[in-house]
């Protein structure tokens, strides 16, 4: 079986996992800072915070910049629902945005005209989503933002790596979140973390992580109502060594990538994705067109390749379904990726010779 997802973890981060726990040493610590500094030094942005998931990143960007109740989020429509979700638990509401076709992540124009069109709606921050690591126009998007008096928070979940406008998330963007589940490029199990230029904010974002802890001459105090999102020391250590090594994990998935496009550009039933420089390939989806996204998954599985759906349309879903009134046309484009987008393995440790199977056998099961 050819799993669609396998993290690049090696017998020198199980050692340097086992030492911590030998240690005693678990809670957040030394190799938590450790682990933030190497992902400041990989990313170029000074500042990060380490938390428990790439959910608790979101909520907790959300909780520092002042999003609650009475407050809209525009998010797009085409995410995993956390996105979606934690807007929703702090309070405040989302506004939907659909996707372009091809990138799977909202435009400048897009978003502009969801500024302008929702003055009753008070719009207070946008989440931009690089879905798959493809990277959106942020420098458009945080002028528009700047000019509209929004927050921006970039959801970078699937973007350890990615170059957008010349930069890292977290570079032009009031805060990034990034996620670090065994699905994304690098795995602390669960984890994630928070980038910014915004030094302030950074240390804002580690007292709400740890209970609203401040440190005091005379003791500790807790001075606003945290929580506790913070990330252990032994699955730090568990993503020192990838971070380090990430750069060859990138170069690895930008070559796979290049040989899908090859072998399988220019087939009828196929979609391909934009490509793009700045693209970090955390997964690569594909647009079934003309036959079953679902027979196909199924005939692929039946083959030994294993594969999935891409992200989620929120319009189509019950809960936003039910509270929002959205069915399937209030985002067309993020329906039709929902219904018909199939992801195909894609990470480091597979060769160009399993990627000619898979595609093989895709071609095999569309013929």
């Amino acid at each position: 079986m050819i799993r669609l997802a396998s993290p690049d973890i090696r017998e020198e981060d199980i050692d340097r996992l086992l030492a911590v726990i030998r240690s005693g040493d678990l809670v957040q610590g030394r190799s938590v800072e450790e682990f933030e500094r190497a992902i400041c030094d990989f990313a170029g942005i000074p500042n990060c915070a380490a938390v428990a998931s790439g959910t608790a990143a979101l909520h907790l960007a959300l909780i520092a910049l002042g999003i609650g109740q009475g407050d809209h989020v525009l998010v797009p429509a085409f995410t995993f629902p956390a996105t979606a979700n934690v807007v929703e638990r702090v309070g405040a509401s989302v506004v939907l945005c659909d996707v372009a076709p091809g990138s799977y992540v909202v435009t400048p124009d897009a978003v502009e005209a969801a500024l302008s069109s929702s003055k009753d709606t008070a719009i207070k921050a946008i989440i931009l989503v690089h879905e798959f690591g493809f990277p959106a126009e942020v420098a458009r998007i945080a002028e528009i933002a700047r000019r509209h008096g929004v927050k921006l928070i970039e959801d970078a979940a699937c973007a350890m790596g990615t170059i957008a406008d010349g930069y890292h998330p977290g570079h032009y963007s009031d805060v990034a979140c990034m996620s670090f589940h065994p699905r994304k490029a690098i795995t602390t199990g669960e984890g994630g973390a928070l980038l910014s230029h915004n030094a302030a904010l950074i240390e804002e974002l580690k007292r709400l992580r740890n209970h609203g802890i401040r440190v005091r001459e005379n003791g500790l105090d807790f001075t606003e109502a945290g929580l506790n999102y913070r990330l252990t020391n032994f699955q730090a250590a568990l993503g020192i060594g990838q971070v380090h090594r990430f750069t060859d994990e990138l170069i690895a998935r930008k070559t796979l990538a290049s040989h899908y496009r090859l072998r399988l550009d220019g087939i009828r039933q196929i979609g391909l994705p934009d490509n793009s420089s700045g693209h970090s390939w955390q997964s690569f989806m594909i647009v079934v067109e003309g036959v079953s996204r679902d027979l196909l998954k199924a005939q692929l599985l039946e083959r030994g390749v294993e594969s999935n759906l891409g992200a989620q349309a929120l319009n189509c879903l019950s809960y936003f379904r039910e509270k929002y009134r959205t069915d399937e046309l209030s985002c067309p484009e993020a329906t039709r990726l929902f219904r018909c987008g199939l992801v195909l393995p894609l990470y480091g440790k597979l060769t160009v010779s399993q990627i000619d199977v898979i595609c093989d056998q895709v071609l095999t099961a569309l013929a």
